[in-house]
């Protein structure tokens, strides 16, 4: 709710003494085991109370979050928020962390326990599953909330039942409240494997360190013990009189994935699948951290010494959390955490112990790393960007062989009849294509000055933001048409202008072109780096010797596609020759072929290249080809 600053806040205004008792009364009437019962009996413990929870010379103020939510703030005379509301004219008073941190005499809200570390989404303003939940194979612990309710949420750094903090408050969401999602959950494991979405269980109204937390003075939030349950989800095992009916599944069941551990994190079901904030540079700090400790829990020591480069590339990124929604996945980069520069990062885990690097001639090398590192001891397994994609491969996988209509059955049509090959259901998984870049000639100067690390890959989308962020920084936007930027030295200096008089401008477009055409460019294919810029497959028909047309097909050894293969499966699918030629043109040096099949065959040809993964952004039809339409 409040991941970003507020967009409005009016000015704070002193409550009335007689608006101050009538909300009191309103709080006390809401929150009655705020009072508890010895507060109730006690006039002047009472007063010592409301004092506390509604102090003399409260403020109100009225707000509005960045995605448009109004509401309402109390705030101490010092300005921390108390009190909260939603919506005009609502009566629901939210506490927030900051009464939360006061010594009350008992808790306001139901409170429940959370995995730590917290799942990073739930700090980016996700809402919290079920499996981030601690003690659900101990049901006395949990309170019996309902659908609608308000709760806080505790942790414990060593994920007991000691020591425990408030961490933030939010409203249960899930159907049925916590039996029903805990139902769900037991019903999930037992039938569908733990693999079945339970769906969010409750929504973050405010949490540790978002703008809410800052807005105040952030005091330290006291420590106690995680408080039994007024109304438990279940009896303990030496009170229960008789079972609960969900009770021997309880007990006999792991709720949680895994074998459950005090510092484990919770799985990839306990994140959402999407987020419309984007993640600041601390989250995505954590988020390459625990991204580099699970690469180094399968990487080898026969794997170093390695590149910093080639460690971020080939294992940091593809060890990303999957949890990360999948639109903001680019965002996790080096570029945009805390460190901005890879070498920075590299140097700061080596001062830390984990790493052993070494810096020969301006690259940085990670010689080794201790395995008996604590933060490598502490860390706790998740399912990577990568598994995911392999798990989703391999259920394709299964589909395709499940299918009748597939690939199989598409292989045997072709065969036989010699014009529907290539036509059928079956796909295989597509080739992940990624352009990839890196500063390089004399416009080095001006990314280093845009914070863009030089001796790393980048994704194209970096390019972009990181002239937005230069321009922004340093002023650069014309004042009177957006459509330009003014031209520093650095600037200048990039786009091929050595010394720029103030004043002179260039469109932002051809700004953008001359620094995509100054850096180096690479390609990942499937994982694997190749430098250069990437060429797609090209198809051209062409007519000889009168009214015979031949379909040309080049550059298929750019993705690893033998042209002999492919030449012999065309043969079979066209039901007509094809042949491998030498590519007219190209040096012999370089051994590149081009297919050349018989007939104007070019919606043949793009299937079975899709059919072998290739994207279709990846395929060309040349311009002679279209106009022979």
């Amino acid at each position: 709710m409040f991941k970003k600053p507020l967009a409005h806040q009016s000015n704070a205004t002193p409550l009335r003494s007689s608006a101050r008792r009538q909300l009191l009364n309103a709080i006390y009437e809401q929150y009655p085991s705020l009072r508890g019962e010895s507060q109730a009996q006690d006039g002047s413990a009472d007063k010592e109370l409301g004092k506390m929870v509604l102090p003399e010379g409260v403020r109100i103020a009225n707000f509005e979050t960045s995605a448009g939510t109004e509401g309402t703030f109390w705030l101490t005379p010092d300005g921390d928020p108390l009190w909260m509301t939603f919506g005009r004219n609502s009566k629901e008073y939210i506490p927030t962390l900051y009464l939360l941190s006061l010594p009350l005499p008992s808790p306001p809200l139901p409170t429940i326990q959370i995995h730590n570390p917290l799942p990073p989404p739930i700090l980016t303003g996700a809402p919290l599953f079920i499996p981030a939940v601690r003690n659900l194979s101990k049901p006395w612990l949990l309170p019996d909330v309902q659908e609608g309710q308000l709760v806080s949420f505790v942790s414990s750094p060593l994920n007991g039942i000691e020591d425990v903090r408030y961490v933030g408050v939010g409203r249960v969401v899930a159907q049925g409240g916590m039996k029903g999602a805990l139902e769900r959950r037991i019903d999930n494991l037992q039938n569908e494997g733990g693999e079945k979405e339970e769906g969010k269980f409750a929504d973050i109204l405010c949490i540790i360190d978002d703008h809410l937390w800052e807005f105040g003075s952030k005091p330290s939030l006291i420590p106690f013990s995680l408080p039994i349950p007024i109304n438990p989800l279940a009896q303990p095992p030496d009170q229960a009189s008789s079972p609960v009916h969900s009770e021997p599944a309880i007990q006999q069941l792991s709720i949680t994935d895994e074998d459950p551990q005090p510092e484990s994190i919770p799985g990839p079901s306990s994140i959402p699948s999407s987020s419309s904030e984007p993640l600041s540079s601390s989250e995505i700090s954590t988020l390459l951290s625990i991204s580099l400790l699970q690469a180094l829990t399968s990487l080898q020591g026969s794997s170093f010494p390695i590149p910093a480069s080639l460690l971020y590339s080939a294992h940091v990124l593809p060890n990303r959390p999957s949890y990360i929604p999948k639109e903001r996945r680019e965002e996790v980069v080096i570029a945009k955490s805390d460190w901005k520069k890879l070498t920075k990062w590299m140097k700061e885990l080596g001062k830390e112990g984990l790493l052993k690097i070494k810096e020969t001639k301006g690259e940085v090398y990670v010689q080794s790393f201790d395995s008996h590192h604590p933060s490598l001891q502490n860390h706790s397994d998740f399912t990577t960007i990568a598994q995911e994609e392999q798990k989703a491969a391999k259920k394709a996988a299964r589909e395709a062989a499940s299918n009748p209509d597939g690939e199989s059955s598409k292989k045997t049509n072709a065969q036989t009849s010699g014009t529907s090959g290539g036509t059928g259901k079956g796909k295989g998984k597509e080739l992940e294509v990624e352009e990839l870049w890196k500063p390089s000639g004399g416009a080095i100067g001006f990314w280093e000055a845009a914070g863009v690390d030089k001796s790393t890959l980048h994704h194209p989308s970096e390019l972009k933001s990181a002239l937005d962020s230069y321009l922004t920084k340093h002023s650069l936007i014309h004042p009177s048409d957006h459509r330009y930027v003014l031209l520093d030295d650095e600037l200048g200096r990039a786009v091929g202008i050595k010394r720029p008089e103030p004043g002179d401008k260039m469109a932002r477009d051809e700004v953008m072109k001359k620094l995509k055409s100054g850096v180096s460019w690479s390609v990942s294919l499937g994982g694997v780096i190749k430098k250069g810029t990437l060429q797609p497959i090209t198809m051209t028909v062409k007519t000889r010797q009168g009214r015979k047309t031949v379909t040309h097909v080049y550059g298929l050894e750019t993705f690893n596609i033998d042209p002999d293969g492919f030449a012999e499966e065309m043969r079979k699918v066209c039901a007509g020759s094809a042949s491998v030629q030498p590519l007219p043109g190209a040096s012999p040096k370089l051994n590149l072929q081009e297919v050349q099949i018989q007939g104007s065959q070019v919606k043949l040809v793009i299937e079975a290249l899709v059919d072998r993964g290739i994207p279709k952004k990846w395929i060309k039809e040349s311009e002679d080809s279209k106009k022979r339409k």
